[in-house]
This record gives structure tokens, C-alpha cells and sequence, in this order.
């Protein structure tokens, strides 16, 4: 099982939750996952949380990324309304957006420091492009934090 971990119960929100570590097994089964995603012709907003990693990944593994990302570029300028990426480093965060701004990508990208944020944006562009985030996930989103969406268990009544 990979140790990336992928929700969809909220779709059209997408949610990556990324892992202390992962390694090029990890990366092959996310991309398996993520690649029908683009095959349902369905517009979906992304929300990756980095939070967790304590460890970069080595190079075999970030050159595989973005090789799927060039691979897919087209399928992302289509159907990803935007890209919100958790990172709580500030000086990670600026040059994650400097390189945006020398790298354009090819959809809305943000980089934001707590799921909070990343999940109101991307539930904001989602609706500008007439999409919404299921009801019952909406729900799980208490005063503790819009993370609570990632509980798919009933909510206690």
C-alpha cells in the first residue's frame, strides 16, 4: 500500500496527504492513482498537505514527478481548476512561489501555510468555476479546522 495517501471522498476536491518519507514504490502507486483522475473528463480542484515530510525526496523520485507532470501537462491545464500545496516552512513556501513565477504552471498554483488555507482556496476556485465540495464534507469542517474532512467516518450526532 502506498504511503502516500489519496482522498476523494470529497471530490471535486482532490486531497494528497503526503508522507514522512516516501520512495520511488510510492511515487509509481500515487501516480497510478492520481492518472484515471484525468480520465474522467471532470474538472477538480488539488489539495496536497506536505505538513508531514521530514525528509526531501532524492532526485530518481522528483525527476519522476516532474517528468508526470510534463507527461500530463495538458490533462492539468484542463481539468485541475488549481493546486493548493500545505507548506509550513515560510522559506520554502517563497521559493516554491518564485519558482512559479519563473516556471509558470500550467494551472491556478497556490502555496500556503496550514490545510485551513489550502482548503477554503481551493473550495473558493472551485466554486468560481461552478463546482462544489460535497455537503457532507462541508459538515466535517469544524472549529478545529477544515482537516477534519480527512475523518470519513459518521459524524456523531
Amino acid at each position: 500500500m502506498a504511503r502516500i495517501e489519496v482522498h476523494l471522498h470529497a471530490w471535486p476536491l482532490f486531497i494528497t496527504v503526503m508522507p514522512e518519507r516516501f520512495d520511488m514504490r510510492d511515487v509509481d502507486a500515487y501516480i497510478a492513482q492520481v492518472e484515471p483522475l484525468y480520465r474522467r473528463h471532470e474538472r477538480f480542484a488539488t489539495l496536497v498537505d506536505t505538513t508531514a515530510i521530514a525528509a526531501l525526496p532524492g532526485a530518481a523520485e522528483r525527476r519522476r514527478l516532474a517528468d508526470w507532470q510534463n507527461d500530463t501537462v495538458d490533462s492539468i491545464r484542463r481539468y485541475n481548476v488549481c493546486t493548493a500545496t500545505v507548506v509550513r516552512n515560510p522559506l520554502v513556501r517563497g521559493a516554491m512561489t518564485a519558482m512559479s513565477w519563473i516556471f509558470p504552471p500550467p494551472n491556478l498554483q497556490f502555496t500556503v501555510p496550514t490545510f485551513a488555507e489550502g482548503f477554503g482556496r481551493c473550495v473558493e476556485e472551485l466554486s468560481k468555476a461552478g463546482l462544489t465540495v460535497p455537503t457532507s464534507v462541508l459538515e466535517r469542517v469544524t472549529p478545529g479546522g477544515p482537516r477534519d474532512v480527512l475523518d470519513t467516518r459518521p459524524k456523531a450526532s
